[in-house]
């Protein structure tokens, strides 16, 4: 995708988060709470003492304080890191604890050493010596223990050339303070930054198609129509099926795909449209059965073609006898297309069904008789529209890509895989099947706000009119 499909993708990030923004408030709201309970009622308060030093380095090449200057105050505080390590190394530590053993027997070099930390005092080559335990007469014992142990090795390691001590430390009369809210907020920021991380990772793997933009900005064919699918508890294929009783929004929804459809065969020889889509799912044969309804109301003579002989949907939308013959007879020699075409079923729409379940669909499709039939059927009918199996599941919507105008591509929101979309593009690429175009089908259709508030409420338009 080019620079604008990525921008595009960062606003659908912003906004995917935005319509899940309950979700970072209520972990905000969770680690606020933790925090703030955590710190006001069952941390335990610290005590924190320090004893403040003074380093004059014997090593004219960091710093002389006799004329010191900024550059060597830079140097002097940059020690201060080194003067930790010195610190806190083993000989510094055994020497200390083995000083506090009487008072505090038990005690071990790694509580020694996890308690301390240093500091510089700004803008000076003065530094202090901090330690932060639950006794503050501990604490200040720590700090005057290691001020008084660490001048010898800290002179040997960093050949300074004397260590002073300002300061030494005195027990803290006051517990640290705990500051709940800050520490809630603190927390509220790390629950709400972890939500926003996972609705991230979410979003990246998520390789569903969301709306009809996204297969117009990833891919070459046009989305010729969005179709809003019926949000319906039933199972039954006829609950969806085009009737006077349907919204108009719907209606509109078909008349739209008519109006490109036939706009995109007017220089075509080929009146044959296959309808596939990438995986099973995805609404092919709802789509297929709809949109012949739809052609047959303006007018057109239809013929709708159930090409799947594996697992036919048309004889459970339309309620037909699951025994008639039809398309695997006549390609097989049975019986004339004509023969097997049920009669009308509304004006204009005629339907041949998928006949006996064969053992090798793709091999009649890929018969002679397919070409003759859909030569036939186009010479009598203004549209031919043939209900196929996914591309990605079989061979058979490639095998008779040379006897059409084209496909149909039907893409499922939340649904339909853009790794299978693309995947069933490549397979329509490499035997030269066209693809005129997508259609959306979703939930959720994005409708101008004026259409739909204003539009379809015209005393002018009344249910079901196409």
């Amino acid at each position: 995708m080019g620079d604008r499909a990525q921008k595009v993708n960062l606003v659908k990030l912003v906004l995917y988060i935005l319509k899940r923004i309950w979700l970072v408030i209520i972990c905000a709201g969770i680690g606020f709470a933790g925090m703030y309970c955590y710190t006001r009622y069952y941390k335990k308060d610290t005590y924190t003492a320090y004893a403040t030093m003074y380093v004059l380095n014997g090593n004219p090449n960091v710093v002389n304080y006799q004329y010191a200057n900024a550059n060597d105050l830079s140097s002097a505080m940059m020690l201060v890191d080194t003067y930790m390590v010195v610190i806190r190394s083993s000989k510094v530590m055994d020497a200390v604890a083995e000083r506090l053993a009487k008072d505090y027997p038990g005690i071990s070099t790694g509580f020694i050493s996890n308690s301390l930390s240093m500091g510089s005092v700004k803008d000076t080559s003065v530094f202090q010596v901090y330690c932060s335990t639950s006794d503050p007469k501990l604490s200040a014992d720590i700090c005057n223990a290691v001020v008084d142990a660490a001048p010898a090795e800290i002179i040997r390691v960093v050949n300074a050339g004397n260590i002073e001590v300002i300061d030494y430390a005195e027990p803290p009369g006051a517990p640290d303070g705990r500051n709940p809210v800050r520490k809630g907020m603190l927390g509220a920021m790390a629950g709400g930054a972890l939500a926003a991380a996972v609705l991230l990772l979410f979003f990246l793997l998520n390789h569903k198609v969301s709306d009809s933009e996204e297969l117009a900005e990833d891919y070459t064919p046009p989305v010729l129509a969005s179709v809003i699918r019926e949000k319906k508890d039933s199972k039954d294929p006829k609950a969806f099926i085009l009737n006077e009783k349907s919204p108009v929004s719907i209606s509109e929804c078909y008349a739209k795909l008519r109006m490109n459809l036939l706009y995109t065969l007017v220089n075509k020889e080929k009146k044959a449209i296959a309808i596939t889509s990438a995986i099973a799912g995805e609404g092919k044969s709802t789509i297929a059965a709809n949109l012949a309804i739809a052609c047959a109301m303006s007018g057109k003579k239809v013929l709708l073609i159930d090409g799947d002989m594996r697992r036919g949907c048309q004889r459970e939308i339309f309620g037909y006898g699951e025994d008639l013959p039809g398309l695997s007879d006549v390609l097989i020699g049975k019986l004339k297309w004509w023969d097997a075409v049920l009669p009308e079923y509304q004006n204009g729409l005629n339907i041949l069904p998928a006949g006996q379940l064969p053992p090798n669909p793709a091999e009649l499709l890929a018969l002679p008789e397919t070409a003759e039939l859909l030569t036939e059927t186009q010479q009598q009918f203004d549209l031919v529209l043939i209900d196929l199996p996914p591309i990605n599941v079989v061979s058979d919507p490639l095998v008779i890509s040379a006897h059409v105008a084209g496909c149909l591509l039907v893409a499922r929101q939340g649904y339909s895989d853009h790794r299978m979309i693309r995947k069933s593009l490549v397979s329509a690429e490499l035997t030269g099947m066209n693809v005129l175009g997508f259609v959306f089908y979703g939930e959720k259709v994005n409708q101008d706000s004026y259409y739909s508030r204003k539009y379809y409420k015209s005393k002018y338009y009344t249910k079901g009119t196409i």
